[in-house]
Protein backbone atom coordinates (compact mmCIF):
# COMPACT_ATOMS: atom_id res chain seq x y z
CA UNK A 1 0.00 0.00 0.00
CA UNK A 2 2.83 2.40 0.84
CA UNK A 3 4.48 1.69 -2.50
CA UNK A 4 1.17 2.37 -4.27
CA UNK A 5 0.72 5.62 -2.36
CA UNK A 6 4.26 6.73 -3.20
CA UNK A 7 3.72 5.86 -6.85
CA UNK A 8 0.41 7.74 -6.92
CA UNK A 9 2.02 10.82 -5.38
CA UNK A 10 4.98 10.62 -7.79
CA UNK A 11 2.62 10.29 -10.75
CA UNK A 12 0.55 13.27 -9.58
CA UNK A 13 3.66 15.41 -9.10
CA UNK A 14 4.85 14.48 -12.58
CA UNK A 15 1.53 15.58 -14.02
CA UNK A 16 1.61 18.85 -12.12
CA UNK A 17 5.11 19.52 -13.39
CA UNK A 18 4.15 18.74 -16.98
CA UNK A 19 1.11 21.02 -16.79
CA UNK A 20 2.67 24.06 -15.14
CA UNK A 21 6.38 23.92 -15.86
CA UNK A 22 6.60 22.84 -19.49
CA UNK A 23 8.22 25.24 -21.93
CA UNK A 24 5.55 26.33 -24.42
CA UNK A 25 6.68 26.64 -28.03
CA UNK A 26 4.23 28.94 -29.76
CA UNK A 27 3.83 29.09 -33.51
CA UNK A 28 2.01 31.58 -35.72
CA UNK A 29 -1.08 29.40 -35.99
CA UNK A 30 -1.45 29.20 -32.21
CA UNK A 31 -0.89 32.94 -31.80
CA UNK A 32 -3.66 33.67 -34.31
CA UNK A 33 -6.19 31.91 -32.07
CA UNK A 34 -7.30 32.97 -28.61
CA UNK A 35 -5.62 31.16 -25.73
CA UNK A 36 -7.67 28.93 -23.47
CA UNK A 37 -7.28 29.08 -19.69
CA UNK A 38 -8.86 26.32 -17.60
CA UNK A 39 -9.44 27.70 -14.12
CA UNK A 40 -9.81 25.08 -11.38
CA UNK A 41 -9.94 25.24 -7.59
CA UNK A 42 -7.07 22.76 -7.39
CA UNK A 43 -6.35 19.74 -5.21
CA UNK A 44 -3.54 18.60 -2.94
CA UNK A 45 -4.43 14.91 -3.33
CA UNK A 46 -3.46 12.26 -5.87
CA UNK A 47 -6.66 13.09 -7.78
CA UNK A 48 -4.73 15.69 -9.79
CA UNK A 49 -4.79 13.48 -12.97
CA UNK A 50 -8.47 14.46 -13.32
CA UNK A 51 -7.27 17.76 -14.73
CA UNK A 52 -5.06 16.03 -17.26
CA UNK A 53 -8.06 14.02 -18.43
CA UNK A 54 -10.05 17.22 -18.92
CA UNK A 55 -7.16 18.81 -20.81
CA UNK A 56 -7.01 15.89 -23.23
CA UNK A 57 -10.69 16.33 -23.99
CA UNK A 58 -10.17 20.07 -24.55
CA UNK A 59 -7.31 19.36 -26.96
CA UNK A 60 -9.46 16.90 -28.89
CA UNK A 61 -12.29 19.38 -29.36
CA UNK A 62 -10.17 22.52 -29.77
CA UNK A 63 -7.03 21.42 -31.62
CA UNK A 64 -4.24 23.93 -32.10
CA UNK A 65 -5.19 26.19 -29.21
CA UNK A 66 -2.73 27.21 -26.53
CA UNK A 67 -4.05 25.80 -23.22
CA UNK A 68 -2.94 26.96 -19.79
CA UNK A 69 -4.09 26.14 -16.26
CA UNK A 70 -4.88 28.50 -13.41
CA UNK A 71 -5.65 27.40 -9.85
CA UNK A 72 -7.94 29.69 -7.93
CA UNK A 73 -7.46 28.45 -4.37
CA UNK A 74 -4.73 30.33 -2.52
CA UNK A 75 -4.79 27.60 0.14
CA UNK A 76 -4.16 24.86 -2.43
CA UNK A 77 -1.40 26.82 -4.13
CA UNK A 78 0.30 27.41 -0.78
CA UNK A 79 -0.02 23.80 0.36
CA UNK A 80 1.34 22.41 -2.92
CA UNK A 81 4.24 24.86 -2.70
CA UNK A 82 5.03 23.92 0.89
CA UNK A 83 4.51 20.15 0.69
CA UNK A 84 5.31 19.30 -2.93
CA UNK A 85 7.64 22.19 -3.81
CA UNK A 86 5.71 22.99 -6.99
CA UNK A 87 4.30 26.32 -8.11
CA UNK A 88 0.67 26.45 -9.20
CA UNK A 89 -0.21 29.75 -10.85
CA UNK A 90 -3.15 32.00 -10.07
CA UNK A 91 -5.42 33.31 -12.81
CA UNK A 92 -3.86 36.82 -12.92
CA UNK A 93 -0.39 35.24 -13.17
CA UNK A 94 -1.44 33.05 -16.09
CA UNK A 95 -3.10 35.96 -17.88
CA UNK A 96 0.05 38.06 -17.46
CA UNK A 97 2.15 35.18 -18.85
CA UNK A 98 -0.08 34.96 -21.92
CA UNK A 99 0.06 38.71 -22.45
CA UNK A 100 3.87 38.56 -22.25
CA UNK A 101 3.80 35.76 -24.84
CA UNK A 102 1.89 38.01 -27.23
CA UNK A 103 -1.72 36.90 -26.78
CA UNK A 104 -4.41 39.55 -26.71
CA UNK A 105 -7.56 37.37 -26.74
CA UNK A 106 -8.22 34.77 -24.07
CA UNK A 107 -11.10 32.53 -23.04
CA UNK A 108 -11.26 31.52 -19.38
CA UNK A 109 -13.34 28.44 -18.62
CA UNK A 110 -13.90 28.06 -14.87
CA UNK A 111 -14.36 24.43 -13.84
CA UNK A 112 -16.95 25.36 -11.24
CA UNK A 113 -20.16 23.47 -10.67
CA UNK A 114 -22.37 26.44 -9.86
CA UNK A 115 -22.41 30.23 -10.20
CA UNK A 116 -21.77 32.37 -7.16
CA UNK A 117 -18.96 34.26 -5.46
CA UNK A 118 -16.22 31.98 -6.81
CA UNK A 119 -17.36 32.58 -10.38
CA UNK A 120 -17.67 36.30 -9.69
CA UNK A 121 -14.10 36.31 -8.34
CA UNK A 122 -12.87 34.61 -11.52
CA UNK A 123 -14.75 37.25 -13.50
CA UNK A 124 -13.10 40.03 -11.47
CA UNK A 125 -9.61 38.56 -11.80
CA UNK A 126 -10.03 38.12 -15.55
CA UNK A 127 -10.17 41.93 -15.83
CA UNK A 128 -7.02 42.58 -13.79
CA UNK A 129 -4.53 42.48 -16.66
CA UNK A 130 -4.95 45.47 -18.99
CA UNK A 131 -4.62 45.06 -22.73
CA UNK A 132 -6.43 41.73 -22.91
CA UNK A 133 -9.84 40.84 -24.29
CA UNK A 134 -11.13 38.06 -22.06
CA UNK A 135 -14.31 36.03 -22.45
CA UNK A 136 -15.65 33.74 -19.72
CA UNK A 137 -17.36 30.39 -20.02
CA UNK A 138 -20.15 29.58 -17.60
CA UNK A 139 -20.12 27.01 -14.76
CA UNK A 140 -21.66 23.56 -15.14
CA UNK A 141 -25.07 24.25 -13.60
CA UNK A 142 -25.83 27.54 -15.30
CA UNK A 143 -29.43 26.84 -16.36
CA UNK A 144 -32.10 24.15 -16.40
CA UNK A 145 -30.92 22.75 -19.73
CA UNK A 146 -27.40 22.24 -18.37
CA UNK A 147 -28.82 20.61 -15.26
CA UNK A 148 -30.93 18.24 -17.35
CA UNK A 149 -27.89 17.27 -19.43
CA UNK A 150 -25.90 16.73 -16.23
CA UNK A 151 -28.58 14.40 -14.84
CA UNK A 152 -28.66 12.51 -18.14
CA UNK A 153 -24.89 12.05 -18.01
CA UNK A 154 -24.93 10.95 -14.37
CA UNK A 155 -27.73 8.45 -14.97
CA UNK A 156 -25.33 6.26 -16.95
CA UNK A 157 -23.88 5.28 -13.57
CA UNK A 158 -27.28 4.42 -12.04
CA UNK A 159 -28.29 0.79 -11.45
CA UNK A 160 -30.93 -0.54 -13.84
CA UNK A 161 -33.18 -1.56 -10.94
CA UNK A 162 -34.00 1.38 -8.70
CA UNK A 163 -36.47 -0.64 -6.64
CA UNK A 164 -33.86 -2.55 -4.65
CA UNK A 165 -30.93 -0.23 -5.34
CA UNK A 166 -30.45 3.38 -4.31
CA UNK A 167 -28.18 6.09 -5.66
CA UNK A 168 -26.75 8.76 -3.38
CA UNK A 169 -25.22 11.74 -5.13
CA UNK A 170 -23.02 13.72 -2.74
CA UNK A 171 -22.01 17.28 -3.54
CA UNK A 172 -19.97 19.79 -1.58
CA UNK A 173 -22.47 22.47 -0.65
CA UNK A 174 -21.83 26.19 -0.47
CA UNK A 175 -22.37 29.16 1.85
CA UNK A 176 -23.06 31.33 -1.20
CA UNK A 177 -26.77 32.03 -1.91
CA UNK A 178 -26.44 31.75 -5.71
CA UNK A 179 -24.61 28.44 -5.51
CA UNK A 180 -27.14 27.21 -2.94
CA UNK A 181 -29.98 28.12 -5.29
CA UNK A 182 -28.32 26.17 -8.11
CA UNK A 183 -27.95 23.11 -5.86
CA UNK A 184 -31.61 23.34 -4.84
CA UNK A 185 -32.74 23.63 -8.48
CA UNK A 186 -30.59 20.67 -9.44
CA UNK A 187 -32.00 18.58 -6.59
CA UNK A 188 -35.56 19.42 -7.64
CA UNK A 189 -34.91 18.46 -11.26
CA UNK A 190 -33.25 15.25 -10.14
CA UNK A 191 -36.20 14.33 -7.92
CA UNK A 192 -38.61 15.12 -10.76
CA UNK A 193 -36.73 12.82 -13.13
CA UNK A 194 -36.04 10.09 -10.54
CA UNK A 195 -38.70 10.29 -7.83
CA UNK A 196 -37.73 6.99 -6.24
CA UNK A 197 -34.46 5.96 -4.58
CA UNK A 198 -32.16 8.60 -6.08
CA UNK A 199 -31.00 10.94 -3.34
CA UNK A 200 -28.96 14.14 -3.35
CA UNK A 201 -27.00 15.32 -0.33
CA UNK A 202 -24.28 17.79 0.55
CA UNK A 203 -21.16 17.48 2.68
CA UNK A 204 -21.43 20.90 4.31
CA UNK A 205 -23.15 24.29 4.42
CA UNK A 206 -26.53 23.05 3.11
CA UNK A 207 -29.31 20.60 3.74
CA UNK A 208 -29.97 17.81 3.16
CA UNK A 209 -26.80 16.61 4.84
CA UNK A 210 -25.53 13.17 5.72
CA UNK A 211 -28.03 12.41 8.50
CA UNK A 212 -31.10 13.44 6.50
CA UNK A 213 -30.09 11.57 3.35
CA UNK A 214 -29.09 8.34 5.09
CA UNK A 215 -32.37 8.29 7.00
CA UNK A 216 -34.19 8.55 3.67
CA UNK A 217 -32.12 5.66 2.34
CA UNK A 218 -33.04 3.59 5.39
CA UNK A 219 -36.75 4.34 4.95
CA UNK A 220 -36.62 3.33 1.28
CA UNK A 221 -36.05 -0.34 2.08
CA UNK A 222 -33.27 -0.83 -0.47
CA UNK A 223 -30.53 -3.39 0.08
CA UNK A 224 -27.82 -1.88 -2.12
CA UNK A 225 -26.50 1.68 -2.36
CA UNK A 226 -24.20 3.37 -4.87
CA UNK A 227 -22.47 6.57 -3.78
CA UNK A 228 -21.63 8.93 -6.64
CA UNK A 229 -19.54 12.04 -5.89
CA UNK A 230 -21.06 15.18 -7.36
CA UNK A 231 -17.64 16.79 -7.35
CA UNK A 232 -15.31 17.61 -10.22
CA UNK A 233 -12.31 15.99 -8.53
CA UNK A 234 -12.45 12.95 -6.24
CA UNK A 235 -10.16 14.42 -3.63
CA UNK A 236 -10.30 14.49 0.16
CA UNK A 237 -14.09 14.65 0.42
CA UNK A 238 -14.50 11.47 -1.63
CA UNK A 239 -11.55 9.61 -0.17
CA UNK A 240 -12.41 10.43 3.45
CA UNK A 241 -15.79 12.09 4.03
CA UNK A 242 -17.88 10.00 1.62
CA UNK A 243 -16.19 6.64 1.00
CA UNK A 244 -13.56 6.62 3.74
CA UNK A 245 -13.16 3.89 6.33
CA UNK A 246 -13.41 6.34 9.24
CA UNK A 247 -16.42 6.01 11.55
CA UNK A 248 -18.05 9.26 10.43
CA UNK A 249 -17.91 8.81 6.65
CA UNK A 250 -21.18 8.54 4.73
CA UNK A 251 -20.36 4.92 3.89
CA UNK A 252 -19.53 3.95 7.48
CA UNK A 253 -22.60 5.68 8.90
CA UNK A 254 -24.82 3.86 6.41
CA UNK A 255 -23.33 0.49 7.30
CA UNK A 256 -24.15 1.16 10.96
CA UNK A 257 -27.81 1.34 9.93
CA UNK A 258 -27.98 -2.06 8.26
CA UNK A 259 -26.40 -4.79 6.19
CA UNK A 260 -26.20 -2.86 2.92
CA UNK A 261 -24.15 -3.72 -0.11
CA UNK A 262 -22.29 -0.48 -0.75
CA UNK A 263 -20.50 0.61 -3.90
CA UNK A 264 -18.79 3.90 -4.58
CA UNK A 265 -17.67 5.71 -7.70
CA UNK A 266 -14.11 6.77 -6.93
CA UNK A 267 -13.64 9.23 -9.78
CA UNK A 268 -14.98 12.76 -9.97
CA UNK A 269 -17.14 14.36 -12.63
CA UNK A 270 -13.99 15.36 -14.52
CA UNK A 271 -13.70 11.77 -15.75
CA UNK A 272 -17.18 11.74 -17.27
CA UNK A 273 -16.91 12.73 -20.91
CA UNK A 274 -20.50 13.93 -21.16
CA UNK A 275 -20.06 16.19 -18.14
CA UNK A 276 -16.84 17.69 -19.49
CA UNK A 277 -18.62 18.27 -22.80
CA UNK A 278 -21.05 20.62 -21.04
CA UNK A 279 -18.12 22.73 -19.90
CA UNK A 280 -16.72 22.62 -23.44
CA UNK A 281 -20.06 23.78 -24.86
CA UNK A 282 -19.77 26.78 -22.55
CA UNK A 283 -16.18 27.32 -23.68
CA UNK A 284 -17.25 27.20 -27.33
CA UNK A 285 -19.98 29.76 -26.65
CA UNK A 286 -17.44 32.06 -24.98
CA UNK A 287 -15.12 31.75 -27.97
CA UNK A 288 -17.91 33.06 -30.19
CA UNK A 289 -17.92 36.24 -28.11
CA UNK A 290 -14.32 37.16 -29.02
Amino acid sequence: MKKQARFGLFFSLALILSMISASWTLNAAQMAKPAIVLAAFGTTTNAFPTYKNIEEQVKERFPGYEIRWAFTSKMVRHKVREEQHKELKSLPEVLQDLKSAGFTRIVVQPLLLAPGKEWEEVERQSREVPGLTVALGKPLLSNDADMAETIKALSREFPADLKKNAVVLVGHGSPDPKAQAANISFAQLLRGRYPENVFFGLVEFQKPGKEEVLQEVKKSGVTSVVFIPFLLVAGDHVQNDILGSGPESWKSELLKMGNYRVEGITQGLGYQKEIVNIYLDHLAQALLGL
